[in-house]
């Protein structure tokens, strides 16, 4: 198997821990073994489609009447019992339940570690958030200030305007006459 084929064989496994011999969702394929992922679909797996989304799914026999999630579009999924099977076929040695219960919990250790992660990063999120709001708001004054300076300003603007104005037209001209007519004093 090339390199390229074992590193799309992991891209296209689901993850699960290495230690847990827990059955492993696969990609159903019709042929015994799928060119692209190099998954091999055994005579012992159960091969059956999501009821959600209609994705193939194949599974392990251990995996008889679990609850698992669709690898295709998530939702929750019962692995069907074969006909002629009983899920008393499936008891493990208490040393494979020991395995599988370890491994149980340490995924379960990961999973809260990861939450408390998650929870810390939405704390800061949360934190951030705020700092940004209020730095939201204070520009807002800022520009509401700004548009009111403006105002002003035009407004200034104006009255300046008048007065030169009138400051041009009571200015006399070169016969001494005021631009609105009156006699320059």
């Amino acid at each position: 198997m090339s390199e390229n084929e074992t590193k799309e064989k992991e891209d296209a496994a689901p993850v699960q821990d290495e230690a847990a011999e827990t059955p492993a969702e696969t990609e159903y394929t019709p042929t015994d073994a799928d060119e692209d992922t190099g998954t091999v679909i055994r005579d012992t797996d159960i091969v059956f489609d999501c009821p959600h989304c209609g994705h193939n799914l194949a599974i392990d026999y251990r995996g008889a009447g679990l609850q698992i999630n669709c690898v295709n579009c998530g939702e929750s999924v019962l692995v069907p019992i074969p006909n002629g099977m009983k899920i008393d076929d499936l008891d493990l040695e208490p040393g494979e339940i020991l395995k599988q219960l370890f491994a149980t919990r340490r995924n379960l250790q990961k999973a809260e570690a990861m939450t408390e992660t998650l929870a810390a990063r939405i704390d800061e999120m949360t934190q951030e958030r705020a700092a940004r709001e209020a730095a939201l708001a204070t520009l807002e004054m800022k520009v509401d200030e700004l548009k009111q300076l403006c105002l002003q300003q035009d407004t200034v603007n104006a009255k300046m305007s008048q007065i030169v104005a009138g400051l041009l037209s009571a200015r006399p001209d070169a016969d001494g006459v005021a631009a609105d007519g009156a006699p320059a004093e």
